[in-house]
């Protein structure tokens, strides 16, 4: 399955919502696509037909979140089977992962916005990590648009 886009914001104990985009040529190729998640538990929606969650609402998801010790990076993650579950085995058991956005950029890689739950305490420990992990990698909790987009918000909710 070719997923081109996947979203996820962590911001309560609920259960989760993850937005995703697959690329499939056919009706076939989609209800089977959707057999296969909700056979693992993953109640799936078809919301294509959906012009307000495809013109605006999948931009929202999420929003702003007061979640604590989050790490904000940006990641490069090739474009290779495995590559995912790499970035999981050596960042995602140690921290919570309370913000995920996939966006497939083809063969020069996907540009992965990650919040991660890490203590200042822990921050070396951290960055050893996902040094050794060899993704391309940037923090983006200093960015001046990071904190007029996200942080800004809390005045005015």
């Amino acid at each position: 399955m070719n997923i081109t886009e996947f979203r996820y914001r962590f911001n309560s104990n609920e259960k989760a919502v993850v937005l995703y985009s697959v690329g499939v040529h056919t009706v076939s190729e989609l209800k089977a696509m959707k057999e296969r998640m909700e056979s693992c538990q993953l109640k799936t929606y078809n919301v294509i037909e959906t012009d307000l969650m495809k013109d605006h609402l999948h931009y929202l998801m999420g929003g702003r979140s007061n979640v604590q010790n989050e790490v904000l990076c940006r990641f490069i993650f090739p474009e290779r089977p495995g590559a995912l579950m790499k970035f999981l085995d050596s960042l995602g058991p140690r921290w919570n992962i309370s913000l995920f956005h996939y966006r497939g950029q083809g063969e020069t890689g996907a540009n992965v916005l990650v919040g991660i739950q890490v203590p200042r305490v822990e921050m070396d420990e951290f960055h050893d990590r996902a040094n050794r992990l060899g993704y391309e990698y940037t923090l983006v909790n200093n960015d001046d648009f990071y904190h007029l987009l996200m942080r800004s918000w809390l005045g005015f909710l």
